[in-house]
């Protein structure tokens, strides 16, 4: 088996200000696979779901509001391990995305409650409903084809 190199402790330093940095988070993607109390979820499929939901109770606000604190542990966890454990860069740039994609997560859901963002995010949630599916299925297809450049 070979020996992978470990992260400099430069570049680790890097990872964990970007992590300290506002907005690091944006344009990142939410992790599918996470393990939250034992358990692997699909953390991407979980925020989908709650995000498109035409409205929400307040039991449902306070489930949110638990599963948030559970993604700020799961975060706090990845953290000190990025700090703490020999990566590599790979492992290391995993980790950091895996917190960025928890981070997202967690502000995505944290819209939702507060009730003036969610009240805004639900009535501005339909504003393309005059859109022509076939012809968006056919940008789509296109896309898929040809990668994003046009």
């Amino acid at each position: 088996m070979e020996d992978i190199e470990e992260i400099s402790e430069q570049e680790r330093q890097k990872l964990l200000n970007r992590l300290h940095k506002s907005l690091f988070w944006v344009g990142e993607a939410i992790p599918r696979k996470v393990r939250i109390e034992g358990k692997d979820v699909d953390l991407h499929e979980i925020v989908w779901e709650i995000v498109n939901r035409p409205k929400l109770n307040k039991d449902e606000l306070d489930n949110i509001d638990q599963f948030l604190e559970m993604l700020c542990e799961k975060e706090r966890e990845y953290e000190e391990r990025l700090e703490t454990e020999p990566l590599s860069c790979e492992q290391a740039k995993a980790l950091f995305d895996k917190a960025a994609g928890v981070r997202r997560a967690m502000m995505d859901l944290k819209e939702l409650t507060t009730p003036s963002k969610r009240k805004a995010i639900f009535k501005n949630r339909h504003i393309c409903e005059d859109v022509d599916t076939e012809k968006w299925d056919e940008l789509a297809d296109k896309i898929k084809k040809r990668g994003c450049q046009f």
